[in-house]
C-alpha cells in the first residue's frame, strides 16, 4: 500500500468521523432544532426551556399545543410575574420554572436563596420554588371562576458541573433529581374541573401569552429594581 493509498485513507476516514459527529449533534443535541429556530437557542434561560420543552414533546409525548411559555400574569400592583412553562392537561395545571446554569448549584429548600458556582466565584439566586409559588399565586386568582383547579409547581434546574439540593419537602418536586414528571402526572386523577371548563381555560392560559414588547420590558425593568 503505497503512501497516496494511506493519505487517501486518511481523509475518508477522518471524513466519515465529522460526519458521525454532525449525526450525534443533530440528533442528540437537538441539532435540527437549533438549525430551524435559532430564537429559541440565543441564550441560557430560553435554551434551557426549549430543552425541556422538547423533552415534554418528544420524550413524554405530551402535546405541543398543551405546553405554553413564557406566560405574563398581570399582578394587583401593575407589575407581571412570568412563568417558564405551563402545561395544561386533564389532571390539572403544572406550573413550570426552569433554570439553566453554568458551573454548579447548591440548595437548601429551606432557605431563600441558592448559590451557583462559576470557578471560585459564586453568585446567589431566589430559591426558585419559592419564585414559583410567586408565579402560581398570580395565577390563581384568574382561575378561581372555574372552581378549586389543581395546580402543581414543579422546578428544574440544569446545569453543567454539579447540582446538589438539601431538605427539600415531598411537594418541592424538582424534575428528574427528586422525581419526574409523568410519577406526579399518574398519581393525580382527571380533574372534573379541567375537562368541563378546558376550552374556557385554554383560552385564558393563551391569553397570557400574547403581550407586547413592551410589557416585556417592563417586566424586566420591575425585576432589576427589585434586586437593587
Amino acid at each position: 500500500m503505497n503512501l497516496w493509498t494511506l493519505v487517501a485513507i486518511g481523509v475518508i476516514a477522518n471524513a466519515i468521523l465529522w460526519v458521525l459527529i454532525l449525526l450525534i449533534w443533530l440528533f442528540d443535541c437537538h441539532g435540527i432544532d437549533k438549525l430551524k429556530h435559532p430564537e429559541e437557542w440565543k441564550d441560557k434561560g430560553s435554551s434551557g426551556e426549549r430543552t425541556l420543552q422538547l423533552t415534554l414533546i418528544e420524550d413524554l409525548k405530551i402535546p405541543e399545543n398543551q405546553i405554553f411559555r413564557n406566560l405574563y400574569i398581570p399582578k394587583p400592583n401593575g407589575e407581571t410575574s412570568e412563568i417558564d412553562i405551563l402545561v395544561l392537561s386533564k389532571k390539572g395545571i403544572f406550573v413550570i420554572e426552569c433554570k439553566n446554569y453554568s458551573g454548579s448549584v447548591y440548595g437548601d429548600g429551606r432557605r431563600r436563596k441558592w448559590i451557583q458556582y462559576l470557578g471560585r466565584k459564586k453568585f446567589y439566586f431566589l430559591n426558585p420554588f419559592l419564585q414559583n409559588a410567586g408565579h402560581v399565586k398570580s395565577l390563581r386568582p384568574f382561575l378561581s371562576k372555574f372552581g378549586d383547579v389543581p395546580v402543581v409547581s414543579m422546578v428544574k434546574v440544569i446545569v453543567e458541573d454539579t447540582l446538589k439540593v438539601k431538605n427539600l419537602k415531598p411537594s418541592d418536586y424538582l424534575l428528574a433529581y427528586n422525581t419526574y414528571f409523568m410519577d406526579v402526572y399518574n398519581s393525580m386523577p382527571d380533574s372534573a374541573i379541567m375537562m368541563q371548563y378546558w376550552g374556557e381555560i385554554n383560552q385564558l392560559i393563551h391569553s397570557f401569552t400574547i403581550v407586547s414588547d413592551d410589557v416585556k420590558k417592563q417586566h424586566i425593568t420591575d425585576i432589576q429594581n427589585h434586586y437593587k
